[in-house]
């Protein structure tokens, strides 16, 4: 049978009796009519309510989110403005302290009234570049022409045999000012960048180095002087004088008594140059 055909009449009634009069509403499945209507009206009223808490829900998110954007641009500015405080603050200068200038080796005009330190280990790679860049440009300007002087101060700090080549250039400096050149020059040719922090270097070796590379210097005194730490006590005076100036690294240059940062030809020069004007 058809869903849509409508079944025919029962005996002794007229099939107008099964319209509905308005007396009780139509039932279906058992369930009056309004039921279904009441269900429906809840479940709409349930979606709006839904509605209007999702509403609230996105606003609430919303309130926060530009809360959280006017704390992080509090929070950046404070920031900055301390960031500003602190650069636009001068760094305290670092002044050369408890040195003894009076045996160290020397280049130039000892009296002059311009007067600069290197403290530096002789296995640092960075001493061997300010060596053999900057510090000959300064001889040729200041040194040689007697308008300043310049004084080398032992700061072994990077590996064990680093106070064995302070040691050395000390025995060699109290044999002859000039061996002490010789030496240190040499040390720094044949310094191996790759084992900075390595102990490589023996007492035969510096030996070796010596008798090639510092002529008419007693090598016999010299060997004597290495295995006895005989200059021991000019290297602690340097290495103290080091510390109570608060040295963080080699090479680190003073002129006048106050350290030059980022010790370059142009900035030592320009510290130099300020202390001929003063």
């Amino acid at each position: 049978m058809s869903k849509n055909k409508k079944p025919a009449p029962k005996k002794g009634k007229p099939q107008g009796a099964q319209r509905n009069t308005g007396a009780a509403p139509r039932q279906t499945n058992g369930r009056p009519q309004q039921a279904k209507t009441q269900n429906t009206n809840t479940a709409a009223s349930q979606w709006t309510s839904g509605t209007k808490r999702k509403k609230s829900n996105l606003g609430a998110i919303a309130l926060g989110f530009v809360g959280l954007i006017v704390v992080l641009a509090v929070l950046i500015y404070v920031l900055t403005r301390v960031g500003e405080n602190q650069t636009a603050a001068p760094a305290e200068p670092v002044i050369l302290t408890s040195y003894d200038a009076s045996k160290q080796p020397t280049l130039g005009n000892p009296d002059s009234d311009v007067k600069i330190v290197e403290f530096g280990d002789y296995k640092c790679p960075d001493c061997k570049i300010w060596t053999e860049t900057v510090l000959p440009e300064l001889k040729t300007k200041y040194l040689d022409t007697k308008e300043a002087s310049f004084q080398f101060a032992d700061y072994p700090f990077l590996a064990d045999d680093s106070m064995l080549l302070a040691l050395g250039g000390e025995a060699l400096h109290a044999q002859n000012p000039e061996y002490f050149w010789a030496y240190n020059k040499a040390v720094y040719a044949n310094q191996d960048e790759n084992k900075v922090k390595e102990s490589w270097v023996t007492e035969e070796a510096l030996v070796d180095l010596v008798k090639e590379n510092v002529k008419g210097a007693d090598i016999e005194k010299f060997t004597a002087d290495l295995k006895n730490k005989t200059y021991q006590a000019a290297v602690d005076a340097d290495v103290k004088a080091g510390d109570d100036s608060k040295i963080t690294g080699t090479p680190s240059i003073f002129v006048n008594g106050t350290r030059v940062d980022n010790p370059t030809l142009e900035n030592v020069e320009k510290a130099i140059e300020t202390a001929k004007a003063d």
